[in-house]
């Protein structure tokens, strides 16, 4: 029968068959039973103590009841109604009836509830509280409500999942919805939400975009541009629609940057580019220029020498004698701050081009991933370029053959030997000079590198080739990596690389500061690096790299985040629902278990990008979760074979002769001893 119970007299019996999610969401469960009181009854069994009883079915509801007497809301000798089952044997079919039996709310329904009160005129944040859900919870189940009405009655009728009907809700344009709707009845995978929501977002920009950011919200709205927000993603997401007015805006926004810019400078083009990055193709098109920069005058020299001696003491002070925050270390960092300035000043009037060579020459502008106009620091041209000022050099013409030295020819074989004797006496020299070799070696990376696209003869078997990417054409230019490296290059100085001939490239390479040599170096070497991963055994392992990332102290979290489309959405399920017991435990897998492949991929994509409703500890740790694969974190292992040193270090002349041909005899190649040297000489 029924009876009055009061909640302090009640405990959970072990036989409630519902083991898993028991506190899920109780907060919100205990605002729904204040605001609307207990819809149903509890079922009990009593206990040997008289008046006190074991919830057999209700646990949850049990649960909201204490947690209202809890917080204040509910008194603490409240009552609530209960059915008493006088056999306790029946308790657990009992419980097993209530929550097998029980049916979820189709969201449909929850839509049109939700909606009724709407337009009665209360507002989100009323039904939100009335029925203990979050606001956006409610905006999200009326956005529902307003689908096409062939999507709203498939979705009533179970012919399609909640996550289907919410791709289709990203835009609320029924028209399009229907549109797309029919087109996905008889499409391949047209019940994955992802491939939906890509069909109705095609043609629309997000507002993060790079060009949304440049033209920006104000002026895409004034020109007539509708935005409609995305309720099922991350809060404040927006996609643009009108992206042809977007375009047209952005282009001519790039194109006054480019003429004010042409104008100011005083330059014969400057080419917009309304992406984040100037194709490779369109730079092949015209010929790179690179200004030479004059020597220093001597007023220059000595006035460069007393900034560094001056930067110098001013440094060394702020390390050993100046206290941080006062107003000498004040004033040392801005004195710092106005010698930095003067040596740019006087780096920049080393290059100045001349007017009429200025006039040949040109560059572009284009739309940085932050939205902001960025200009190529690179110059072009688009024929040779004419300098006025070059000498002209007047070839004789006819006659005088007497005055030309008639050289002796010299028959291959002596000309491959004498060039082989100069070679090894160069060699010997540089060899013992370091710092010339080094400098070489830097020069001569560096010029591979700025004429790739050239015959530019060196004569030096060394290279610095970018290595290739596995995959055949892969372009990333919006990551923010790639647009490091853009930037990294467009800061490399390259004054030298305007002279005609290698000897002076090499002197005026030579010439540069230790930093912009050594900006080259670190540029060049970086491109040699192939792509690895710290992926298991396999071919793309290579535990070096990780040691050279955790001497860089990389934290890849920040350069790079996993999404459904460069990772979740095409690994397996499991590894998803394993990132998520790694980031909130087994109850944050627990919630997804049972979700669909493309939902789980979404969820997980926006809760690693800190857009998911989770706690803020769930949310830190989701913001920092990388695959083990893309993390520094693999140890080099010993090689199967070691590497052999060919500096053998002989203790005898067999040993000697061993080392050169492996079975004592001549030495293998044309190496030459010292007699061979002196009878060549």
């Amino acid at each position: 029968m029924i009876q009055s119970v009061k909640v302090k007299n009640l405990s959970l019996s072990k036989d409630n068959v519902r083991k898993s999610n028991r506190d899920l969401d109780i907060e919100s469960f205990a605002a729904t039973i204040a605001a609307h009181g207990l819809l149903q009854n509890l079922v009990v069994t009593p206990l040997k103590k008289n008046g006190h009883f074991t919830v057999k079915a209700g646990g949850r509801r049990l649960r909201a009841l204490q947690h209202l007497i809890a917080t204040g809301v509910l008194p603490a000798d409240h009552e609530v109604p209960a059915l008493v089952l006088a056999d306790d044997a029946d308790s657990t079919e009992a419980s097993l009836a209530e929550n097998f039996g029980r049916l979820p709310m189709n969201p449909a329904d929850e839509a049109t509830a939700f909606n009724h009160f709407i337009d009665k005129g209360a507002s989100a944040e009323d039904v939100a509280k009335r029925f203990g859900v979050t606001t956006r919870f409610v905006e999200q189940r009326v956005r529902l409500a307003e689908l096409a009405p062939c999507i709203f009655q498939a979705l009533a009728a179970g012919e399609i999942s909640l996550g289907v009907a919410q791709a289709y809700a990203v835009t609320g344009d029924t028209d399009r919805q229907a549109r797309v709707f029919e087109q996905m009845q008889s499409a391949y995978y047209g019940n994955q939400p992802d491939n939906i929501r890509r069909a109705i977002l095609n043609g629309t920009v997000k507002a993060n975009d790079a060009k949304a950011r440049f033209v920006g919200r104000d002026a895409y709205l004034a020109a007539g541009g509708r935005i409609e927000g995305d309720l099922f993603a991350s809060k404040g997401d927006e996609n643009w629609i009108d992206v042809e007015l977007l375009e047209d805006l952005a282009a001519q926004k790039l194109e006054a940057a480019a003429a004010e810019l042409a104008e100011s400078q005083g330059l014969a083009f400057v080419t917009p580019v309304a992406a984040t990055h100037v194709p490779y193709d369109t730079e092949r098109q015209l010929h790179e220029y690179h200004a030479t920069a004059r020597p220093l005058t001597e007023a220059e020299q000595v006035r460069v020498e007393a900034l560094e001696m001056e930067n110098d003491t001013l440094v060394d002070q702020l390390e050993t004698e100046l206290a941080d925050g006062t107003e000498e270390a004040e004033a040392a960092n801005a004195r710092l701050e106005e010698i930095e300035r003067e040596l740019d000043d006087l780096d920049a009037a080393r290059k100045v081009v001349d007017p009429e060579v200025r006039a040949q020459l040109g560059t572009f502008v284009y739309i940085g991933g932050d939205g902001a106009v960025r200009v190529h620091t690179r110059m072009f041209s688009e024929k040779p370029v004419v300098d006025p000022n070059a000498p002209v050099v007047i070839s004789p013409i006819g006659g005088e053959r007497d005055v030309v030295e008639q050289r002796v020819k010299l028959s291959a074989t002596l000309v491959d030997e004498l060039a082989t004797q100069r070679r090894q006496i160069l060699v010997a020299h540089l060899a013992s000079d370091p710092a010339l070799a080094l400098d070489l070696t830097i020069f001569l990376m560096a010029q591979d590198a700025v004429f790739a696209n050239n015959y530019v003869r060196s004569h030096s078997t060394l290279k610095a080739s970018p290595s290739q990417f596995p995959i055949f054409a892969f372009r990333d230019e919006g990551s923010l990596a790639s647009q490091t490296i853009a930037d990294q290059r467009q800061a490399l100085d390259t004054s030298w690389a305007g002279h005609d001939t290698m000897s002076a490239r090499f002197d005026a390479f030579r010439a540069l500061d230790d930093e912009a040599r050594g900006g080259w170096v670190a540029f060049v070497i970086a491109q040699t690096l192939e792509p690895t991963l710290n992926a298991g055994d396999g071919g793309r392992l290579n535990g070096f790299h990780d040691h050279l990332g955790r001497i860089l102290d990389i934290q890849v979290e920040q350069w790079w985040r996993p999404t459904a489309a460069n990772f979740f959405g095409r690994v397996k399920k499991d590894m998803m629902l394993d990132a998520l017991e790694d980031i909130g435990g087994p109850i944050l897998r627990g919630r997804y278990k049972d979700a669909k492949k493309g939902d789980l991929a979404t969820t997980c994509e926006a809760l690693c990008n800190g857009q998911g409703i989770v706690e803020a500890e769930i949310r830190e740790k989701a913001t920092a979760w990388l695959p083990d694969a893309m993390r520094f974190d693999a140890i080099e292992k010993p090689e199967s074979y070691p590497a052999r040193s060919v500096f053998l270090e002989a203790e005898d002349e067999e040993d000697v002769d061993d080392a050169l041909d492996g079975e004592g005899g001549e030495p293998v190649g044309d190496i030459m001893d010292d007699d061979d040297l002196s009878e060549a000489a």
